[in-house]
């Protein structure tokens, strides 16, 4: 075998993923709030950049707490105006801007009371006890350590060690701590919570300490029958033991509520005017960008070459930033407007006339990747006149329906839970009761997908229903 050394040349391509590349990428799945803070980072880190219309008031869009979009099945998202919608909005911006009530939103926000935190209201409560101050470090850790849901997960023993505190003493301090206000705060789960609680509220009532330490599963699982027979006591005393649990706290921090509301905002808003629909990228409150015209012109003076080359990388910085904002505003469009097209019957009539669609059916539609579409329809949200909803939202697999389509699996979700929503509380519809039904709408489901989407949803089966309803009474 000869060796020796050659030269040769190949031609290959291949995709390289430059810096300017990735950041039109990463603006593609941002929120608007998202994107409003990435270009005030780049307004402060590239000198050529300018924001237009400094003296000019934005408007503040208005705002949605995330409690209300869970909750709230539809809003009214638009006030009576003497101004007509479409005039108002456009794909381009709006023409005119409601600065009152932008005012007010802001005003609301930067008001919104704070109050003082779960870990100031148990350290208020903490110097209140005889304790030595080395034990009150050792609670000022503990508390540090408590989760949103009221517990400390972590293991004492390997605290203790990390922090040198004796175990022991460190125990008996956070014994103290799940004695104050919120009681059952520190502790590892729901069900230590619960037999905390049950002990400081109900001393006496051993058998219902027994209960929540030693038949916590059987509670979940709403089998009275084994628990009482192994309790050696009646169906109905575990029913009424029952009954005093569930007016127990299973997330202590959730009694204290110190924090301010996390707030959505509405990326797109979709209103119907007739038998059309218009869309409203709601960024008009964005800054506006430009390139500062004095670094344009110094572009083109005599400049020492490290100069040079720092401004020519800045102003193509500059020019990719504003053509990536452009771009994903034009892409959020295209397929918003594609979404209202596959799910038009869901904006004329509501949730249960949501179709199943795929990524991949607007990607082609569009002649897009669907991994464009998919950052494009991340961490937005979509304001309808049937509510707020993300945009992954309108993605779902599909049925098969007596008729040979297709039924979204959206659909199935909601007409399961209204179902169930007004059932006979004392004869509750079984998973097979729900199939008949089912096919009677015309909609082909099979036994074990009911209790999936069953699960999905959080409803419990018919028997356990039936025993929470007769608690109730």
């Amino acid at each position: 075998m000869k060796l020796g050394n050659s030269l040769s040349q190949r031609q290959t391509q291949k995709l390289v993923m430059t810096s300017d590349l990735r950041q039109s990428i990463e603006l593609l799945s941002m929120s608007t709030l998202e994107l409003s803070d990435k270009i005030q980072n780049e307004l402060l880190e590239n000198p050529l950049l300018d924001e237009v219309g400094l003296d000019e008031k934005q408007k503040m869009p208005e705002l949605f707490s995330i409690e209300e979009v869970k909750r709230l099945e539809k809003l009214s998202h638009e006030k009576s105006t003497d101004v007509n919608w479409q005039e108002s909005y456009s794909l381009e911006g709006p023409k005119s801007y409601n600065q009152e009530a932008s005012d007010r939103n802001q005003k609301y926000i930067e008001s919104s009371s704070r109050g003082i935190s779960l870990e100031e209201h148990l350290l208020a409560q903490l110097r209140l006890i005889d304790i030595t101050k080395r034990e009150y470090d050792m609670g000022e850790f503990l508390i540090s350590m408590i989760d949103d849901h009221g517990f400390i997960k972590e293991d004492l023993s390997i605290l203790a060690s990390e922090m040198k505190f004796p175990e022991l003493k460190l125990r008996k301090v956070l014994s103290f701590i799940q004695e104050l206000d919120p009681i059952g705060i520190g502790a590892r789960n729901i069900q230590e919570t619960l037999l905390i609680q049950a002990k400081i509220l109900f001393p006496e009532n051993d058998i219902l300490h027994t209960l929540i330490k030693e038949y916590f599963n059987d509670l979940e699982k709403v089998d009275y029958k084994k628990i009482a027979k192994t309790l050696h006591v009646t169906e109905d005393d575990v029913s009424q033991l029952a009954r005093l649990i569930k007016k127990l706290e299973p997330y202590p921090a959730n009694l204290f509520q110190g924090k301010r509301i996390d707030y959505v905002v509405p990326d797109v808003v979709v209103k119907q005017v007739g038998s059309e629909f218009n869309i409203f990228i709601n960024d008009e409150w964005l800054p506006k960008l430009s390139i500062q015209g004095e670094y344009k012109e110094l572009l083109n003076t005599k400049l020492p070459p490290a100069e040079k080359e720092y401004f020519q990388t800045k102003y193509s910085s500059a020019q990719w930033l504003i053509r990536s904002i452009q771009q994903r505003r034009q892409t959020l469009q295209r397929v918003v407007s594609s979404i209202i097209d596959f799910q038009i019957e869901f904006f004329r009539g509501g949730i249960t006339n949501v179709r199943p669609l795929t990524l991949k059916e607007v990607a082609e539609k569009l002649s897009l990747h669907e991994s464009t579409i998919s950052r494009i329809t991340t961490n937005k949200y979509i304001q309808t006149t049937w509510g707020i909803y993300e945009l992954k939202w309108f993605f779902s697999s599909g049925v098969k329906s007596t008729e040979g389509g297709m039924e979204s699996s959206k659909k199935i979700h909601e007409l399961i839970r209204n179902l169930v929503k007004d059932e006979d509380e004392q004869n509750p519809l079984s998973d097979q009761d729900i199939v008949d039904l089912m096919e009677k709408k015309g909609i082909e489901i099979a036994r074990r997908t009911v209790a999936k989407y069953r699960k999905v949803l959080k409803i419990l089966p018919s028997n356990q229903r039936k025993r929470i309803s007769n608690l109730k009474g």
